[in-house]
C-alpha cells in the first residue's frame, strides 16, 4: 500500500512536469489559436551549438545546470523548472521531490513518467534506448518514446520525442531526493536538438548535496 502511495504521489509530481512541457506548449512557437505551419527545414533555433562554457548557470534544489543563453525558464510551480528555447521548440525540465531511502525506483519514476507521455498522445511508440546513462557521475535509468502531441495552435498533431532520466540522489539515505530530467521536442528535429541543446545541458548537471 505504501509503494502504491508514494507511486501516485510521484505520479501527480511528475504529471505537472511532463504537462508543462506537452500540454501547454507549442513545438513550433506559435501562439494559441494562431496556426503554425510545420518547418520543412530543421529550425536555426536548434542549429547552435552549446559548449558549457557558454551556458547560463541555474542553481536548483540539490543541483546545478547550465542552460542555453536566452532560453526561458519558468519556476512557477513548486519542485521543478522547465528551461524552453525562445522559439519554444526545445524543452528540458528537472523535477526534485523527496524520496527517503530511495523508497521508489529510479527505473519506476522514468516507467511513470513514459505512462504520462502514453497518456497524452497517440500512436505511442517506445525508442529502444541504453536503460542507463551517466549524468553528474551517476548511472541514471532512462526511457524514451514518441507520440503524436495535439498542441494549441497547430492544426494537427505534431510527432514529438521525448527522454525521462532519472536518479535516486545520494543512494539509501533518509535525505534521498528523486531527480527526474525530461526533455522532449519534435520528432523531426530531435537529435539536432540532442547534439546542440539537451546534452550540454546534461553534461553541464552536477550535485550540490
Amino acid at each position: 500500500m505504501k509503494q502504491a502511495v508514494k507511486l501516485l504521489f510521484i505520479g501527480v509530481s511528475l504529471s505537472l512536469a511532463l504537462a508543462s512541457i506537452l500540454s501547454a506548449c507549442n513545438l513550433f512557437g506559435g501562439t494559441a489559436g494562431t496556426p503554425t505551419p510545420t518547418p520543412t527545414t530543421k529550425p536555426s533555433a536548434v542549429a547552435r551549438t552549446n559548449p558549457s562554457g557558454n551556458l547560463v548557470s541555474y542553481r536548483g534544489e540539490g543541483y546545478l545546470i547550465g542552460y542555453p543563453q536566452g532560453w526561458k525558464v519558468d519556476t512557477s510551480k513548486p519542485g521543478f523548472v522547465t528551461f524552453s528555447d525562445p522559439e519554444g521548440i526545445a524543452y528540458l525540465s528537472v523535477h526534485v521531490q523527496a524520496n527517503p531511502n530511495g523508497l521508489i525506483s529510479a527505473q519506476d519514476q522514468v516507467t511513470v513518467g513514459l505512462q504520462l507521455f502514453r497518456s497524452q498522445v497517440t500512436h505511442y511508440q517506445p525508442v529502444s534506448v541504453a536503460p542507463t546513462t551517466t549524468v553528474a557521475g551517476e548511472r541514471w535509468s532512462q526511457g524514451a518514446a514518441t507520440g503524436d502531441l495535439r498542441v494549441q495552435g497547430q492544426p494537427n498533431p505534431v510527432p514529438a520525442k521525448i527522454v525521462v532520466l532519472a536518479d535516486n540522489h545520494p543512494a539509501n539515505s533518509p535525505q534521498t531526493r528523486g531527480f527526474t530530467i525530461a526533455y522532449a521536442t519534435a520528432q523531426q528535429v530531435f537529435d539536432l536538438a540532442d547534439e546542440g541543446e539537451f546534452q550540454p545541458m546534461l553534461q553541464s548537471f552536477t550535485f550540490t548535496s
